[in-house]
């Protein structure tokens, strides 16, 4: 009889081979990167790999969830604990600062790679669609409990509010993609939540 693979080790070996597979996508890219390639480097079969995960794709749409519900995650339990809106992005604009400019490259060099691909397969739209939403709705939820508090104004359009922020925090990365000064880059990140805190409070 073989041994009985409990849950605990069922999810360790996930997120096992999910940190495997992004150190070969952010290396060679999405779509040059193979399963075989994954497999290799977590030094597992193929028939292991896909005993976990049906295909590269879904294996990009659960990093992608898995680092958008990490940064949710921490807003929620600081909103426990502040119950203030302004706090909260305050807080999202210090993990941007913590994230060093080459990593940051590396990661939306990846993701804008896959909305590609995803661009040209149906399939996928919904997924990466869900993953936008799950971003805009984040927000959201912080500015509207703004308004409620009496933090940001109450003519505030909260929907607008939210695409108007990642357009601007997204811009602002694609202009420093292949080169740039990380000293200019936070600068210019400071000015940004300056600006973006004056148009919530105005």
């Amino acid at each position: 009889m073989s041994p009985k693979v409990t849950e605990a080790y069922k999810e360790e070996k996930r997120a096992s081979i999910l940190t495997g597979a992004l150190h070969c996508f952010l290396d060679k890219g999405f779509q040059a990167t193979t399963a075989d390639d994954i497999a290799r480097h977590l030094r597992i079969s193929k028939g292991t790999l896909y005993g976990y995960f049906a295909s590269k794709e879904e294996i990009y749409i659960q990093l992608a969830h898995a680092r958008m519900d990490d940064m949710i995650e921490s807003l929620n339990a600081l909103y426990v604990e502040t119950s203030s809106a302004k706090a909260m992005l305050r807080h999202m604009f210090g993990r941007f600062r913590r994230q060093p400019l080459d990593e940051l490259r590396k990661w939306l060099t990846f993701h804008l790679e896959f909305t590609t691909y995803a661009s040209r397969r149906p399939e996928l739209i919904s997924s990466n669609r869900a993953y936008l939403d799950k971003a805009l709705n984040l927000l959201n939820r912080i500015l509207a409990s703004g308004k409620q508090s009496g933090e940001f104004r109450a003519d505030l359009d909260e929907s607008s509010a939210a695409y108007l922020f990642w357009a601007v925090r997204d811009g602002l990365a694609m202009s420093f993609l292949l080169d740039g000064d990380e000293t200019e880059y936070r600068r210019i990140l400071d000015d940004m939540e300056a600006m973006v805190m004056k148009h919530l409070t105005a």
